[in-house]
């Protein structure tokens, strides 16, 4: 009798040792789970152009003759280099959530007057700011700077 108990009781531990075992195989030791990349990021531009900016490059200049044509900027996509699966996707921004981006604009006209405005347009310097901001559970922080000169 005490033989069939101490068998029912070392096949019951054998049972839980096993399905633990499988559980693990499944969840894995993810130490990644929590790790930041770094982002590369592509500003569009309304006409068409894009500005890619990888890791390390956290300025682009731009010069434009004046031609009277509107155009709008913003962060089209964004790239994480390091990434064992999405290393070489580009990414559309949701806009929300905790992987966004934030911007700043700061437009210099030709007399030293500055203005806040997301309209390139007029002669001057146009100073675009973008943050990938710290709240991402993707990437790690980052600014870039895309500065235009209209002349």
């Amino acid at each position: 009798m005490l033989a069939k108990i101490s068998k029912t009781i070392s096949m019951a531990v054998l049972s839980l040792i096993m399905i633990c075992g499988i559980c693990l195989v499944f969840t894995g030791c993810d130490d990644d789970k929590d790790k930041k990349y770094d982002v590369a990021i592509r500003i569009g531009c309304s006409d068409g152009n894009v500005y890619e900016f990888p890791v390390g490059t956290d300025e682009l200049h731009v010069e434009f003759e004046y031609d009277g044509i509107e155009r709008t900027f913003g962060v089209r996509a964004y790239n994480l280099p390091d990434h064992p699966r999405w290393s070489e996707d580009w990414l559309t921004p949701s806009g929300e959530g905790a992987n966004v981006f934030s911007a700043n604009y700061l437009f210099t006209d030709i007399n030293g007057n500055q203005s806040n405005t997301r309209i390139v347009k007029e002669p001057g310097n146009y100073r675009i700011s973008y943050w990938a901001e710290s709240s991402s559970d993707l990437w790690n922080e980052r600014k870039i700077t895309l500065i235009i000169n209209i002349k």
